[in-house]
């Protein structure tokens, strides 16, 4: 970069510099938008601007020009550790939630195989994944089994 920074600087307004602020914690354009609520359309837009006005080729360049001297200060340029959803929803049940359980209960207890409010991604093991369709067999050949005889039974009454 020619000519003095300070200058270059002064030419960005509070959105660029919010949006580049961004782009020293390692966000890309989408977390940004989400977090500045406009469209990640928007976001690119600011970054092209800003790299015009500070004369450089890239947005990392850029925001590290603006730390250089001192715009954010207060901001670490790490990303957090761990990735997490905004809204988790409840605590997970304690670890000693199944003491006292049964093991005949404990094999039975097989969860439904189509998701729920309370189970909305499936999380079968081997186990389910092979009782429920044993299972679903089963139910059929009792169905038609008692619809047969239903019909055998009305066919004997009708003759």
């Amino acid at each position: 970069m020619q000519g003095d920074p300070d200058n270059y600087i002064s030419l960005l307004s509070a959105a660029q510099i919010e949006t580049l602020r961004h782009v020293f914690e390692h966000k890309n354009s989408k977390q940004i938008a989400r977090i500045m609520g406009v469209s990640p359309h928007t976001v690119d837009e600011r970054v092209r601007r800003s790299l015009k006005k500070l004369n450089v080729s890239n947005r990392i360049e850029a925001s590290r020009i603006l730390a250089a001297h001192g715009v954010f200060d207060d901001v670490t340029p790490y990303q957090p550790l761990t990735y997490q959803l905004i809204d988790l929803g409840s605590d997970a049940p304690p670890a000693d939630a199944d003491v006292g359980r049964s093991s005949f209960k404990r094999i039975f207890d097989i969860g439904s195989p189509f998701p729920t409010a309370s189970q909305p991604v499936n999380r079968h093991g081997l186990l389910e994944r092979i009782i429920w369709p044993i299972l679903i067999a089963f139910a059929t050949i009792l169905a038609f089994s008692a619809l047969y005889s239903i019909l055998v039974g009305l066919g004997r009454v009708l003759k």
